[in-house]
């Protein structure tokens, strides 16, 4: 439980960015990872977090994890922005494969969540795309006049990534899958599996606006075992007491800290 590799690595990078430019202007396109305590840590530490590239001459920006589109790239070359890219390589693996089938005249389904910006930033790839998240988008999906590569985003879970595919595949016959799912997502999922049979209850750690923390608590509530998603130790439900074992997972931007705050908060 708790951050994946490719979370640490792209807060390692932004650790080397600010010992390199001490003082000097440093933005993030986007929050730097879905965990609002994370975020407000950086921006303490001087680190502005946009949702569009800034109209200023100088400084550097970070590329998050969830990486960004060729458009965006481009506009911070064009101001004048040092590109620091802690974008996670499996995230920058599905772009590769989104350009390079692009360029062979597919289209691009990812499967995820269309707002989502790791969603947008794959998108950004290909001329033509779509974004799929239920099985009713893809059963009403016109997929006539090109092939397809079906990806997803790297948090989709698994289970709903193979039922969404099967319907596609009863739209067209000229789909190319390939499974970007991230396996820190999955092990997560299959450990809290394990765990549930062995506990009352269950809490899941993490953003609200953390998509495979969601998921993870989705997972949680269909082992049947009282579960709840909380961000930290001052969202601990009522009465959990009760409960002669609790089970803890944790989202994969979830800091090991707030882990810790949980543990201890319980432990009272």
């Amino acid at each position: 439980m708790g951050l994946c590799w490719g979370v640490r690595r792209a807060l390692r990078i932004v650790d080397d960015a600010l010992a390199a430019v001490p003082g000097a202007p440093v933005y993030s396109l986007g929050p730097l990872i879905h965990n609002s305590r994370v975020v407000e840590e950086y921006h303490r530490r001087g680190v502005t977090c946009v949702r569009e590239v800034p109209a200023v001459e100088s400084g550097t920006m970070i590329i998050p994890a969830h990486g960004a589109g060729p458009a965006e790239r481009q506009s911070c070359r064009e101001r004048g922005l040092e590109i620091v890219d802690a974008t996670c390589p499996r995230v920058a693996r599905i772009q590769e494969l989104a350009a390079a089938h692009d360029a062979q005249g597919y289209g691009v389904i990812v499967v995820g969540d269309a707002g989502h910006r790791e969603v947008k930033g794959i998108r950004a790839h290909a001329a033509v795309s779509l974004a799929i998240s239920r099985i009713e988008e893809a059963e009403a999906a016109d997929l006539s006049g090109r092939p397809w590569l079906v990806v997803s985003q790297t948090t989709f879970r698994h289970a709903d990534l193979a039922l969404i595919c099967r319907a596609l595949e009863s739209r067209s016959a000229d789909l190319l899958i390939r499974d970007t799912g991230c396996s820190a997502t999955e092990e997560r999922q299959k450990s809290l599996l394990r765990l549930a049979p062995e506990v009352d209850a269950l809490l899941v750690i993490g953003s609200k606006e953390s998509a495979n923390t969601r998921r993870l608590y989705e997972t949680a509530r269909e082992t049947g075992r009282p579960s709840w998603h909380i961000e930290g130790a001052d969202e601990l439900p009522a009465g959990l007491g009760a409960y002669g074992v609790v089970g803890i997972s944790a989202g994969a931007s979830t800091p090991d800290s707030i882990v810790d705050e949980v543990e201890a908060a319980i432990l009272v």
